[in-house]
């Protein structure tokens, strides 16, 4: 049996056994309507998303801004509840969404919750939801600082990426001497010592007045980034990396030429291309800079068990105390290298005193 009443001038049915149950189901209908417990809204939360991100956010956010909120409802949010109605989104659905992105900076973890908690508190304010569910989810803390090593699966993405790819060479550089990408582009085929296999950082120029604290500096280079190096036919003392006309690259130019890198590692994640352009999600976290290439050759240092002052020097810090933010990372692979050396010294402390006469 069926019954159907009338609430806010729309109409409702409820079913039941016989008239008593249909009677009970009825009010029990109407004190949820009244409650605000029953949304009948049947809005896509990807249709949500555009609505909200037109009536809220492009008349206040600058263009970057906007795109920046458009990048982490496209990447991170919509791929797993756009396709859900906003009623039906639970706590659970947000929680994979955390989940996904507990390997991404701290602050970038951050800005993820709060357009998915910004999308979804309007939403509850013009009552297509009951209530927030993002109120309530754990939200992971990331790693601290905004740069980051890359992880095993975005260095093996990141190799194959750049091992046949016209920039690969200058992203390479950065990730086996730990440069900065300026230095990167201030680098001429005359800086290279091919015999002792080094390379001698020079410093950008200051303005006037202005000083560095950037250290010119020598640094090693793996037998591969030389041989690449000697294969380019230039002047010896023309920069490495140039643009199309032949001008030293500036800092535009060294992020389109990382957008290219990034996107050849989307494409060998498995990710889709259409016309040129990345189809979403992006295989690729969208916090991964040059810096993290930078990072990872410092990680990589306390890897091998270079001294943290040696470090230093080699990174160009200005202060030791930049490198140890870096070192306190502990990975997996320094622990064993602390066990192993520790190992080491006290086999030898136990043979020198098993030699001394009493």
């Amino acid at each position: 049996m069926r019954g159907a009443f009338t609430f806010e001038g729309k109409r409702y049915y409820v079913s039941g056994k016989d008239e008593k149950e249909i009677a009970v189901n009825k009010a029990l209908r109407l004190k949820e309507l009244e409650e605000g417990k029953i949304i009948e809204s049947n809005m896509l939360v990807k249709d949500w998303a555009k609505e909200w991100m037109q009536t809220y956010k492009i008349a206040v956010l600058s263009d970057e801004q906007y795109k920046d909120y458009q990048t982490r409802l496209n990447n991170h949010i919509l791929p797993v509840i756009g396709s859900l109605r906003l009623k039906d989104v639970k706590a659970i659905h947000l929680q994979k969404i955390m989940r996904n992105i507990n390997q991404l900076s701290g602050s970038r973890i951050k800005k993820i919750y709060q357009c998915l908690n910004q999308m979804l508190s309007a939403a509850e304010t013009n009552e297509l939801i009951a209530k927030n569910p993002a109120e309530k989810i754990e939200v992971p803390v990331g790693e601290d600082g905004t740069h980051r090593p890359l992880t095993d699966e975005e260095r093996s993405l990141f190799l194959k990426a750049t091992e046949n790819h016209e920039y690969g060479l200058l992203f390479r550089l950065i990730l086996y001497t730990g440069i900065r990408p300026v230095e990167a582009a201030n680098c001429k085929k005359a800086h290279f010592d091919f015999k002792k296999k080094l390379l001698y950082v020079e410093t950008a120029k200051q303005k006037p007045g202005k000083k560095s604290n950037h250290a010119s500096r020598y640094v090693p280079v793996p037998q591969e980034i030389l041989d690449s190096v000697k294969l380019v036919e230039i002047d010896p003392f023309e920069f490495l990396f140039t643009t199309n006309n032949g001008t030293q690259l500036n800092k535009e130019a060294i992020r389109r030429r990382w957008k290219a890198i990034k996107r050849e590692m989307h494409i060998q994640a498995g990710g889709k291309i259409y016309r040129n352009a990345i189809i979403p999600p992006c295989m690729v976290a969208d916090d991964l800079t040059p810096y993290c290439l930078r990072h990872t050759f410092c990680t990589d240092l306390q890897d091998a068990g270079v001294p943290i002052n040696i470090a230093k020097e080699l990174m160009g810090h200005s202060d030791i105390s930049l490198t140890a933010k870096i070192y306190t990372h502990y990975t997996e692979t320094s622990l064993e290298n602390a066990s192993r050396l520790l190992d080491k010294f006290r086999n030898s402390s136990n043979t020198s005193n098993e030699n001394v006469k009493i």
